[in-house]
């Protein structure tokens, strides 16, 4: 080789995108090339020491990400259109995938930040209850605690919170299905409906018992957390299917999860430090801006966007694709600012402006969240017919393997129970017929569906 020839580079991070999609069976993998380097490096770096779930791992930064930022930083879509970064993301999957402990991982910088305001919070309130043993009029005002995660709260407890720290506040739940079930268990108004609100970033405002009222004017609320498989359907319950709040939800639903084995892999601290170094700065960033700063698109990067938005179907078999299409449009939007702020802050650039590759990253994020939003409306959908049939049709249902032939199926279903058989051969026919539950393959052969 010539000496004076270049070295070419083998960049680690590409090698690892490219095997990503080569060997990838997942049918929607999570696009981590979306994140600048140092992000990717994180992610690649804990999928292989812990085995977290790449869409786990990817998903847990974005909202990381977008609780750091808050309400700092908003894009200017046009005149009178502003979008802020908060996202509402839930994670799925099966008991033992290690959801909890993906995402405590990915929040663990800010669970520092929480940390420290906590030690700060207590030293001031001891050194105010001592004032109080000395005077009791103290000239210092009674210390809040300032937080960016909370977990069990009610809606007053919420709004007061979020009165402490104006700039972000995350709603952080291990299982957020114990979320779902506490709405309206406080009042009867419909917690949901504020929740909407605050995706929005609307005023919202509430009046407590004692009759002080509090009121955010410019709210930034996520949520982030878990749920399993098997209780998505409450989800949907209560009137949240057709509300607009389930088409709010960023589904994360992973296929061909593998059963984490443990280990003692450790994460390499230079990448690690990197992680908490950005999001810490991105919060740093935040609290050190007095007003939110409005970002425009860039041209080319808002011709593209909108060029994109009017070629999308606007014709839908189901209209809950048609809600999911809408808000997922409106996502594209924070999306791309969350890319923006955070390449911004690793590359160490001023020029704030939204451009053209964080359009692409969130269009691509799209992409990724319809599949995964459509998959569980079909699965609510599944689990809901399902629950209308019979104990004898359940049970036929689970008998049946996934493929067989109409005498196969015969066998099975008119199977003698104190000698006599559990339905007709004509009913079972007529069961076959239900498109819900059984797809013709070919002649005599049926494949169970929605299962």
């Amino acid at each position: 080789m010539n000496k004076n020839s270049p070295t070419i580079g083998i960049d680690k991070i590409d090698l690892e995108n490219d095997y990503l999609k080569l060997a990838s069976k997942n049918e929607n993998p999570f696009p981590v090339d979306i994140f600048p380097k140092v992000i990717q490096e994180v992610i690649f770096e804990a999928h292989s020491k812990y085995q977290f779930s790449l869409d786990y791992l990817s998903s847990g930064i974005l909202a990381a990400i977008s609780s750091a930022i808050g309400n700092s930083i908003k894009v200017k879509v046009k005149s009178g259109w502003e979008e802020k970064a908060n996202l509402f993301t839930v994670i799925v999957g099966r008991p033992g995938d290690s959801k909890t402990h993906a995402l405590n991982f990915c929040f663990k910088p800010i669970h520092i930040k929480e940390n420290t305001l906590y030690n700060d919070y207590s030293n001031l309130l001891r050194e105010y209850e001592e004032e109080i043993k000395l005077n009791d009029k103290p000239k210092t005002r009674k210390p809040y605690l300032k937080k960016y995660l909370i977990s069990d709260f009610t809606p007053e407890a919420l709004i007061m919170h979020h009165s402490n720290n104006k700039k972000s506040l995350t709603i952080y739940v291990d299982e957020l299905n114990s979320w779902i079930k506490n709405f309206n268990r406080y009042n009867s108004s419909g917690e949901a409906e504020t929740y909407l609100s605050l995706w929005s970033g609307t005023t919202v405002s509430i009046d407590r018992a004692s009759g002080k009222s509090l009121r955010i004017e410019d709210p930034y609320v996520g949520v982030i957390g878990s749920t399993q498989i098997s209780v998505l359907k409450s989800f949907a319950q209560d009137g949240r299917s057709s509300n607009g709040f389930m088409d709010r939800l960023l589904f994360v639903y992973p296929e061909n999860q593998k059963t984490v084995k443990w280990n003692i892999n450790k994460i390499d601290d230079r990448i690690l430090n990197n992680y908490f170094s950005v999001i810490a700065n991105l919060i740093n960033n935040s609290e050190n801006s007095p007003k939110s700063k409005s970002v425009p698109i860039e041209k080319s990067a808002k011709e593209y966007l909108f060029n994109w938005q009017n070629n999308r179907p606007d014709e839908f078999l189901f209209e809950y694709e048609r809600s999911i299409e809408i808000k997922l449009q409106q996502y594209v939007i924070r999306f791309a600012l969350i890319l923006q702020s955070i390449h911004q802050e690793s590359k160490k650039e001023k020029n704030y402006q939204i451009e053209l590759f964080a359009i692409k990253g969130g269009i691509k994020l799209f992409y990724y969240f319809r599949f995964n939003a459509l998959k569980v409306r079909q699965e609510i959908i599944k689990k809901a017919y399902i629950e209308t049939l019979t104990i004898l049709q359940k049970t036929i249902l689970e008998d049946l393997p996934r493929e067989f032939t109409t005498s196969e199926g015969l066998k099975i279903a008119c199977k003698k129970i104190n000698n006599k058989p559990r339905i007709s051969e004509r009913q079972f026919k007529t069961y076959l017929k239900d498109p819900k539950l059984f797809k013709k393959i070919s002649h005599g052969k049926y494949e169970k569906i929605n299962l």
